[in-house]
């Protein structure tokens, strides 16, 4: 397939999916019944996850309009992988894993560059996934009469950075990370909105007055990355923090003896982006429990204000965005989705606060914690600052 005569930009529409890959949900599933699919497929593989952590990442997932990454953290052999890459097969998502290498330095590394020697694009295979997934611009582009795009769109994506911290994370994805969070910022049906979060790759010089080709990162795609903590990672800056949805992986189950081995195979049936999108609430949508949210949220920026590390209003945004998305059928859900946010966004905020000049402020971020009678949270939290001269946060152990 050609771009041109001399196929200048070929490489960009090679396809990465087959359109037949997982083809649309035939049935009427709805969420409830789409994640249990998911856990029981899980659990076949030989994995197990608590529900509470699906949920977890399942809610995060879903609101990655305002936060565009989710992040598992943790040591090694944790399953932070694992968890993605089922979670795709198990609901019907074509899944890209993007493994980080560690001299990664620029946007280019994850996107592909005009090689002006070859004069041709060397395209990256999340470049051209993104080609396959474009919701908006895959008509204006300029294709040959003969050529054709494996079209996608319809479809969902995600996109698994694998190790993501073994580059600075700032430098090979900070534009890439803004450009998704300047999606929220406009209608994306309107074409300058759009076209502020859209990514203009460097074709070189331009043939026949070609405009340049434009990749928009809709909702529809998905990044999750993985994040080893150890002495061969780099940190992630409050930047990418303040984006992510960071989940910590502690002392997994391996194995589950009470389950059967049978080896499940994955859904025929995949994940439409429209029926994804049908899962979706406004962050209006808390029904009767808005006011506890609204106080939890002011007492914790309170503490927090105290010890020079407040959050502002894209924190309070997300908070609020993923307990209105929290899954509803489980029991006392706000609270879950609450004690969820707090170990996703308040934690990362305390790493490394001196203990003893914290202490009130401490203090009072555990009676919010007890408020939501999180026993596994509560003793996590205990642990991360109790005795301790800075507040370190491993992980919570969550059995269910």
């Amino acid at each position: 397939m050609q771009f041109t005569e001399e196929g200048k930009y070929g490489d960009l529409f090679a396809p990465v999916f087959a359109p037949q890959y997982l083809p649309a949900a035939s049935g009427n599933h709805d969420e409830r019944q789409a994640l249990e699919r998911v856990r029981d497929y899980i659990r076949s593989r030989d994995l197990v996850f608590a529900e509470r952590v699906l949920h977890a990442f399942h809610t995060s997932l879903k609101v990655s309009d305002i936060s565009p990454l989710v992040v598992l953290a943790g040591i090694s052999g944790t399953g932070k992988s694992e968890l993605p890459r089922h979670y795709a097969d198990g609901l019907g998502l074509h899944f890209l894993l993007v493994a980080v290498q560690p001299r990664w330095d620029s946007p280019q590394d994850l996107l592909g560059f005009y090689n002006y020697l070859e004069k041709r694009y060397k395209a990256t295979e999340l470049a051209r996934a993104l080609v396959q997934f474009e919701l908006f611009n895959q008509a204006i582009w300029a294709l040959p009469e003969d050529a054709e795009i494996d079209d996608c769109s319809d479809r969902m994506l995600l996109v698994l950075l694998d190790e993501m911290n073994l580059a600075r994370t700032e430098y090979y994805f900070s534009e890439f990370l803004s450009k998704l969070e300047t999606r929220r910022m406009g209608d994306e049906a309107n074409g300058q909105d759009r076209a502020r979060a859209e990514i203009e790759l460097d074709l070189g010089s331009l043939l026949n007055g070609r405009k340049s080709l434009r990749l928009y990162p809709g909702r529809n795609v998905l990044f999750v990355g993985t994040m080893n903590e150890d002495e061969s990672t780099q940190a992630l800056s409050d930047k990418v923090i303040d984006r992510a949805s960071v989940l910590r992986f502690w002392r997994p189950k391996k194995t589950n003896p009470d389950i059967a081995q049978t080896q499940q195979r994955a859904p025929i049936n995949g994940l439409t982006f429209e029926k994804w999108k049908s899962w979706w609430r406004p962050i209006t949508d808390l029904e009767a429990h808005a006011f506890d949210v609204d106080t939890w949220i002011e007492q914790l920026n309170d503490a927090l204000t105290r010890i020079g590390r407040p959050f502002a209003f894209r924190v309070d945004r997300a908070i609020r965005s993923y307990v209105a998305n929290y899954p509803r059928w489980v029991t006392n859900w706000h609270k879950c989705a609450m004690a969820d946010q707090i170990e996703q966004r308040i934690f990362p905020k305390l790493r490394g606060v001196e203990t003893d000049l914290a202490q009130n402020a401490l203090q009072d971020i555990g009676k919010v914690i007890d408020q939501l009678q999180d026993d596994a949270l509560s003793a996590a939290y205990q642990a991360s600052w109790g005795n301790q001269p800075t507040f370190l946060f491993r992980g919570v152990v969550r059995d269910s």
